[in-house]
Parts: C-alpha cells; structure tokens; sequence
C-alpha cells in the first residue's frame, strides 16, 4: 500500500537493485553504487553480445556504464554522497531486507513522503543525506544537502517518522568525494564553479550575484562562525622564476568604460564592516572589522608582511593608507606580550637625538593638514 500523505503530481518512480542488507524503511534514502564492477542483470556491458559468448557477465569494466551508475544502490557512505539517488518509494518495501529490487522516488524536484529524524518548518529546513544513516537529518560531517523540508514537524527530533520534502540536491551547490574533496585534474585558469551575470536594469537598490547570509540563533559556548569560508590547500611545489601569487581570494572591482561624476561616490575592492545592535555587550576579548593573522611562517629569503600595499603589482601608489578615524582612542594598539628579543617591534629611546640627512620622515594627511612622522636611522 502507498503512504498516505501522497506525492506530488510530477514524482517519478525508478526501480533499482538495493544490494546492502539493511532492514528498509519508507523514505529511506539511497545513493548509486557508483565504482561498482558487479553486474546483477548478468550481462558484460563492455563485451557485448550474446550471453553465451561473455567471458564475464557478472561484471562490467570501468570504461562502461556500470549498472551500480544508474540501477544499483546502496546505504549512503562517505564515498557515495554526491551520486545521491532517491528515497524509498511507498510501504511496499518496509521490514524487508536486501538485496532486493524495490521503487524509488528520484530527486527531481517533487514533494516526496522522506524518513527524517529531526524537527522541521515547511520551506525552510534544509534536509541532508549523511554517511551510515537511514534518515534525512541536519548537515553534519559527512553528509549532503539534498532537500528542503516541505512539512512543519515538531516531535520528530530524536526519533524517526515520515515527512514532505521537496528532494532535489541541485538546490546546493556541492562538491565532495570519498571523504575529500572532489578534483579537477587539468590546471589554468578554468574554474570549477562559474557565474558570469550581466545586470542591465538600472539599480536604486543593491544587486549581488551572490548573496550569502547566516542567521545563527543558538547560543555559543566555543567554536566559531563563519558566513564564508575560503580554503585553500597547496600540496604541490612553485619553483618558477617569474610572477606567481598563492591567493586565497580576490576581490576586483574593474571600471572600465564608465562615467564617475558623484562627490557621494565610494569604491571599494573590499570592505569590512561590523555593526549591530547587542542586546547586551559587557566583555569581548576584540572587536574589529579587520582581522588579519598570519600563520608559523619564516622563509629562507624574501620578506613576512601582515599587509602588503601596492600599485599594479610593482609601483608605488600616491597614498598608501586612508584612514578615517571618527571615534578611537589610539591610532594603534599593539600586543607585543609575546614577542621578544630581535622580533620585538617597540624598542626605549633614551637621550637626545640630532636629526641629519639619514633620517627619513613619512609624510601624513591629517584634516588637510600635512604632518610628518619621524623615521631615526640610529637609536641613541
């Protein structure tokens, strides 16, 4: 007999071999067999032919389209979650075990009967398929976004029951495979994921390409949040002699070909803000828009810099810093407390010192007025 909480009217049923043993559960979900060599309908894809004549019809070489690519599934591992294949469809199947062919609902969109085993709200719950479980849960380590929860469920949290999901994993972009990441082996500049929009209506409002944002409301103990995580990992070796940047991300804003006539008029590569109302805001170790923080690093040669300033890569820019300041008490605050030594950025002066040509000066806007700040080439 079917679920009675139905389907919608585009769902489309597949049937599939299950070939793990597991007891199964309505909305169970599955993932592909993907590297699978094993055939089950006996017959050599590769070969071709008559039966008779195959040498190996029980098997079907890489090269091919194994049966494990579209008609065999299995219990989602850490190795399968991108080949992400269905739910179980209907109650046909509950209490039996595999290997057996059975229904599934394929993930195109539809509002399906899903096993779940976490709280929802209709529209907004994101639903994951996580290695070595049989529900669809919250997104965990190992795990897979691949759904949005289409039904408000308050007693599910904690133990396990049926609901609508709209099951569709191309509503997440997700790359991942064998408990790394997935790769691409030809390098250039050719990016994996590209989104190259034109907007041609004029905008009083903001427009973004990408707009990314995180509501966390829950309490914090440890740990941390981040709306945007970019992670870079070099594992090879760069022994070039010309121009070569490792860069964890850029931002260019390009004007070319454009009119800039307003006084109100700001351009910014990047900005750092924070803001926000605390309701309540009694201790904090630091608060700043900017932090940068540089790892354990000591090059044999070359030069260690928190931030680099320049101009086209080589030249000297006309201001190296524009600092507005509308309420601080130091320009700079400096932690040196575990520095010493050579590494120790502030060192005591002590008697008079008698400027000559050797010393040097920075020279500093301030309020339209020029000033000047000292530069000594020997302490005295």
């Amino acid at each position: 007999m079917e679920s009675s909480f139905g389907t919608s009217s585009d769902a489309r049923r597949k049937r599939v071999f299950y070939a793990d043993d597991s007891i199964i559960y309505e909305g169970m979900p599955l993932c592909y067999d993907f590297d699978t060599t094993d055939n089950i309908l006996g017959y050599d894809k590769g070969a071709g032919g008559d039966v008779a004549c195959q040498t190996t019809p029980e098997t079907t070489a890489e090269g091919n389209q194994n049966e494990g690519k579209f008609i065999q599934v299995v219990d989602p591992t850490a190795s399968n979650l991108t080949h992400f294949a269905g739910v179980v469809a209907g109650t046909s199947y509950s209490g039996m075990t595999g290997p057996r062919w059975l229904d599934i609902y394929i993930p195109n969109g539809a509002i399906v009967p899903v096993r779940c085993d976490v709280d929802t709200t209709t529209g907004l719950t994101i639903l994951a398929v996580t290695s070595a479980s049989q529900e669809l849960g919250f997104l965990v380590a190992d795990s897979r976004p691949v759904a949005i929860a289409m039904e408000t469920e308050t007693g599910l949290d904690g133990t396990t029951g049926i609901t609508l999901a709209k099951l569709d994993p191309n509503l997440f972009s997700f790359n991942y495979g064998a408990s790394s990441s997935a790769y691409a082996e030809t390098p250039g500049d050719y990016p994996v994921n590209y989104q190259y929009v034109e907007f041609k209506a004029d905008a009083a409002e903001l427009s973004f390409l990408q707009d990314n944002r995180l509501l966390y409301d829950a309490d914090m103990e440890s740990g941390q949040v981040s709306v945007l995580n970019n992670y870079l990992h070099f594992t090879g070796t760069n022994d070039s002699s010309g121009a070569s940047y490792i860069r964890g991300a850029i931002n260019l804003v390009h004007l070319d070909g454009c009119t800039l006539n307003s006084s109100n008029l700001i351009i910014a590569g990047c900005m750092a803000q924070l803001g926000g109302t605390p309701a309540a805001f009694t201790a904090c170790s630091k608060a700043t828009a900017l932090w940068v923080d540089i790892g354990t690093l000591n090059p044999t040669s070359g030069r260690l810099s928190m931030i680099y300033v320049s101009e086209n890569g080589t030249s000297y820019a006309d201001t190296v810093f524009d600092f507005y300041i509308p309420r601080t008490d130091y320009f700079a605050m400096f932690d040196v407390s575990a520095l010493s030594g050579a590494h120790h950025p502030i060192v005591a002066m002590t008697g008079d010192h008698a400027f000559d040509s050797n010393d040097k000066a920075l020279k500093c806007d301030i309020g339209g007025t020029t000033y000047y700040i000292p530069l000594i080439d020997a302490l005295a």
